[in-house]
């Protein structure tokens, strides 16, 4: 009977569940949506729908087999306090969640090197926003613990947090592994943050109660596990410095680069990989596949994302997009941007409108990708993953955008399956990180950039950056 190595990847719109064999090949998989409340600057979501939707997936997707070990990555920064019993003492607080803006700031006074900027996305600032707003959940917790950290709590009995959340975290001290000692000292509310432990590392095991709840083996290894970004660096093959530049698209989007420890980028995100001496330097934009979503769903007889129908209508399109419908991130760090349509008139289709927004999104990337080459890195290829790779347009559109090769792995499966890989990784089970190397080059398909088209979108991005400029005044 087959041995599984199960990844469990609790994402921004759902959890997904990914079954490997011992060499990390793919034998099953599901997903489960969730809603993220939001208002204002607020995005909280509900973990105990992360929780079931885990226990309706992994019997699925388990069916009675054997699991020798679970790993989950998930998004991030997002933050739950959770009592002595594992259970929540209010809403998470998504990594989307933007209220804590002068709890970010004070922060920065307090460390004013910190890699990860003055901004609540990176984590650090929701605990204060925690102890000052929902002060009764904070004083009933025991932790305060990241998404996956959540779902391995519930598994094992365990509380961790794994050093890519903390790395990724505001005023997190790379070279201790530990944050400020000057932030625990003004910040009482970091207490509630569990141990920092390496991503690989085995925590626990699965309880009889969880695998009751699951469906998975009963003292299977249970892996710390780390930020989605892991999880899909690993399912590219990506495990060193010098490897290809991987885009990660769900609700967001995210791209990923292994670059060595310790390196700095102004406005963009840093934190550690599973591997040694390798960090992870991430661009992203907030709301890339949420604008995607949004435009498909204003002409609901149809479905706007049809290959065909996008790659036949002449590009670069009549419509600029602007695609920060919630606020952004890399470069700028703006709560307050919103999304720009420009060039809109009578005869402007729901098409258009999708073919733009696709558009919008392979701009801000080209964007960001020419401050990462100015930074000192190459970027002569990229690996798609994450759902919105599925779109042939979109990676088409991309390439053309970029200028360089697309590819898709044959794996395909997003972060979850890279925790599944994690899982074999940390247990031994995959024994060498060639045979993850091995992973990412099997491609399902590529995408070449056209010359004429990439020349006439580096056109199109002088008007992009001006659109862009208009969000900068929404301060």
């Amino acid at each position: 009977m087959t041995q599984l190595l199960l990844g469990i990847d609790v994402g921004t719109s759902s959890v997904k569940v990914v079954a490997t064999d011992r060499a990390g090949t793919l034998v099953a998989d599901a997903s489960q949506r969730y809603p993220t409340a939001t208002a204002g600057a607020a995005a909280e979501q509900d973990a105990t729908a992360w929780w079931e939707a885990v226990c309706a997936l992994t019997r699925q997707v388990v069916a009675g087999r054997t699991v020798l070990a679970v790993a989950v990555t998930a998004q991030a920064p997002t933050l739950v306090p959770v009592d002595r019993s594992g259970s929540p003492t209010c809403a998470a607080l998504t990594w989307l969640d933007r209220r804590a803006t002068a709890e970010a700031e004070r922060i920065a006074e307090i460390v004013p090197h910190s890699r990860n900027g003055a901004d609540p996305f990176f984590g650090t600032a929701k605990l204060p926003w925690l102890a000052a707003h929902r002060p009764e959940a904070l004083a009933a917790a025991e932790h305060v613990l990241s998404a996956n950290g959540f779902i391995v709590r519930r598994l094992s009995g365990v509380a961790v947090l794994d050093d890519t959340t903390a790395a990724l975290m505001q005023g997190f001290d790379d070279e201790t592994g530990a944050f400020d000692a000057a932030l625990l000292s003004a910040e009482d509310s970091l207490a509630y943050l569990p141990p920092i432990v390496a991503a690989r590392a085995i925590v626990g095991t699965v309880t009889l109660e969880a695998a009751q709840a699951t469906g998975i083996t009963a003292g299977a290894s249970v892996v710390a596990g780390g930020i989605d970004s892991i999880g899909s660096a690993l399912e590219a093959g990506v495990v060193e410095v010098g490897g290809p530049l991987v885009d990660m698209t769900g609700f967001s989007s995210v791209t990923i680069l292994a670059v060595p420890r310790g390196t700095r980028v102004p406005g963009f995100i840093h934190t550690r990989h599973c591997v040694a001496d390798v960090d992870l330097l991430i661009t992203a934009q907030v709301t890339a596949g949420a604008t995607i979503d949004w435009v498909n769903g204003l002409e609901r007889a149809t479905d706007l994302r049809e290959d065909a129908v996008l790659l036949q209508l002449p590009r670069p399109g009549e419509l600029t997009m602007v695609t920060s419908l919630a606020g952004e991130r890399t470069p700028g760090w703006n709560p307050h941007s919103r999304g720009v349509i420009d060039g809109i008139s009578l005869a402007t289709t729901a098409s258009d409108l999708m073919l733009a927004a696709m558009e919008g999104n392979a701009l801000a990337l080209a964007r960001d990708i020419a401050t990462v080459r100015e930074a000192g890195f190459p970027i002569d290829r990229v690996v798609s993953t994450g759902g919105g790779s599925a779109s042939r347009a979109w990676s088409q559109i991309k390439a053309d955008v970029l200028g360089v090769r697309v590819d898709h792995p044959a794996s395909g499966h997003g972060a979850a399956q890279g925790a599944a890989m994690l899982a074999g990784i940390a247990t031994g089970a995959i024994d060498s990180l060639d045979a993850i190397r091995s992973h990412g080059r099997e491609l399902e398909a590529s995408f070449t950039p056209d010359p004429l088209l990439t020349a006439a979108y580096a056109e199109r991005t002088a008007h992009f950056a001006t659109l862009s400029a208009l969000n900068d005044r929404r301060r």
